[in-house]
């Protein structure tokens, strides 16, 4: 019996993606076919015109080849970031509408599900995304169904939220294609200690980085801050969808955090209206307004008190 062929993915990079979210993607199949010696996956990866791509954190990527160059291949997966309302003018969808053409499997990693709602390739599906542009997601195409959930597949179409979702889509896939005892020993490699699920509440990792290694009604606290991050609500309420008094909820912040929920809340409220800053046109008030500030000055004083800039001269760097 011949042995089977391996899955081969093309990555397609946009300016602004995550490195984090790349590694979660291709390291995991890298320790694949480490740990069992077969050439289970292969992949290349390439940008729209072949020339080198600029991350997150301003580290060039070299790429293999443009996408029109792009020959057979398994998958197709969109990796961005920031700025990505920008990076498909009509003649580069097209030509990612044509490689991505009877695919085995599309995918869009982090932000990647708002290109592919931009080429009308999500319509009528089940889709997720990096959580703080979720609500964008869904208003802007009320056509998709968005959902939470780390990582969706539905069809030939895969959707993955952050860093954390891209790695267990690996690891399942990995799974999937040779075997949960390969994914076992991949997932240990990683830190990830428990078995297959979609549910971040489920996930059991170590690190206290992670939100599943602190208490379940403080990650459900956090959840819900995430959520709102547009429509804030007051802490009591917060502390109702933890099943938390506030009180009890303040506390749990500055035992697992070191700083009070009221604290968190507004990091998150803050980082919520840089993304703003940087991917939108809004103006400051309409940004302090979609992230619970009473005025653009409470903002400003409130981002440049945290992060010892302006919120424009964060955004320009």
């Amino acid at each position: 019996m011949s042995p089977k062929s391996p899955l081969h993915l093309t990555f397609l990079l946009f300016d602004g993606f995550s490195n984090m979210v790349l590694a979660s993607a291709i390291e995991p199949l890298r320790a694949a076919r480490d740990l069992s010696g077969q050439r289970l996956f292969s992949w290349q990866v390439c940008s729209l015109d072949g020339e080198a791509v600029q991350s997150s954190s301003r580290l060039q990527i070299s790429v293999d080849l443009p996408l029109e160059r792009v020959g057979a291949t398994d998958a197709l997966v969109l990796v961005s970031g920031y700025g990505m309302r920008n990076h498909l003018p009509r003649d580069a969808a097209q030509t990612v509408l044509r490689k991505a053409r009877g695919l085995p499997l599309l995918c869009g990693l982090d932000t990647g599900a708002w290109l592919l709602a931009r080429m009308g390739l999500l319509a009528g599906r089940r889709a997720t995304i990096h959580w703080m542009e979720r609500e964008a997601l869904a208003e802007g195409f009320p056509e998709i169904m968005v959902v939470p959930d780390p990582y969706v597949a539905d069809g030939n179409i895969v959707t993955c939220g952050g860093a954390q979702s891209v790695l267990s889509w690996s690891l399942d896939m990995i799974g999937t294609e040779a075997g949960e005892a390969l994914r076992f020993d991949v997932a240990n490699m990683f830190g990830r200690v428990m078995g297959r699920s979609t549910d971040p509440v489920e996930w059991q990792l170590p690190s206290r980085m992670t939100d599943a290694a602190l208490p379940a009604a403080l990650r459900r606290a956090i959840t819900a801050m995430r959520e709102t991050a547009e429509q804030p609500l007051p802490l009591p309420r917060i502390a109702e969808h933890a099943a938390l008094s506030a009180r009890s909820m303040d506390r749990l912040f500055h035992v697992h955090l070191g700083m009070s929920s009221g604290s968190y809340y507004r990091q998150i409220r803050l980082s919520h209206a840089r993304a703003l800053a940087l991917e939108t046109e809004l103006t400051l008030g309409e940004i302090a307004s979609r992230t619970g500030f009473s005025s653009s000055s409470t903002l400003a004083r409130a981002y440049r008190n945290a992060f010892g800039e302006t919120i424009r001269r964060s955004v320009a760097h």
